[in-house]
């Protein structure tokens, strides 16, 4: 049987081989003994400053994250990123988009860089989780959406009723027009088959009323998989009775647009 002894020797050797230290211009280039999505090893560097030693990446990540079309400067994405570097001791420059540690005394830059390269480790799963994972940033980012795009089209409240008589029927967001006076849609957001039934149900309501001419409601469906889970016979009977229907991801923009038209 093996002993802790020999273990923690083995593991000495194995962590010490794997890492290597090179100077460069900027103070010295560590090679982690992990690798990224690209098989390379995760490095980082250390610079002298005058309070101390600072630990930073190349910059790389997170303009990468950005490129791959995840947005890391807003909302849900940007709490996870920010807390997972506090806890390594670090945090990233909105301007350069580097990461980098806090100052550090050179007698603590050991212990210092297994936290800085266990931040640099975890915050490489944003990439790989889902929207799900990451508890879906849907509403978020439509709402986004439409105020960036909507704004001079439609005034925007949230969680609100189209008129008091429909108070039982909130919707997740009403836009009003600012063209023509009194139209206003009812807009939800549509992730789970209850959302899409609470369109149903308004849709169904403002019928009942007789006030189609100026409401309306819509269901803005996060993407085509939602189908499986609102069913596709609850689907089809909604859209034969009249209900709209959008899908948001992978055509944002124009599926926000579309509403547009809504507008007259």
């Amino acid at each position: 049987m093996s002993d802790a002894q020999s273990i923690l020797s083995s593991l000495h050797r194995s962590f010490s081989d794997a890492i290597s230290v090179r100077p460069v211009p900027a103070g010295v280039a560590i090679n982690s003994p992990f690798f990224d999505g690209s098989g390379d090893h995760i490095a980082f560097y250390a610079r002298d400053t005058e309070d101390g030693i600072v630990l930073e990446d190349d910059g790389d990540f997170l303009p990468h994250l950005i490129a791959s079309g995840i947005d890391i400067e807003t909302g849900q994405r940007r709490q996870l990123l920010d807390n997972l570097l506090a806890e390594a001791g670090a945090y990233w420059d909105t301007e350069t988009f580097e990461i980098r540690s806090h100052s550090i005394p050179l007698e603590h830059v050991g212990a210092a860089s297994v936290r800085f390269l266990s931040g640099l480790l975890r915050i490489r799963t944003i990439e790989s989780l889902t929207k799900e994972n990451i508890r879906s940033t849907f509403k978020e980012d439509a709402i986004e959406a439409i105020r960036k795009s909507l704004s001079d089209t439609f005034e925007m409240v949230e969680r609100s009723a189209l008129e008091s008589e429909l108070s039982e029927f909130p919707a997740d967001i009403v836009l009003i027009s600012r063209q023509t006076i009194g139209k206003k849609i009812g807009l939800f957001l549509v992730n789970s088959s209850t959302q899409f039934l609470e369109a149903e149900l308004l849709h169904t309501e403002i019928e009942r009323i007789r006030k189609e001419n100026t409401l309306s409601t819509i269901a803005l469906i996060e993407d085509t998989r939602k189908l499986s889970v609102i069913g596709e016979r609850r689907f089809q009977r909604a859209i034969n009775r009249g209900l709209q229907t959008r899908f948001f991801r992978d055509d944002e923009l124009q599926a926000v647009n579309s509403l547009r038209k809504l507008a007259a």
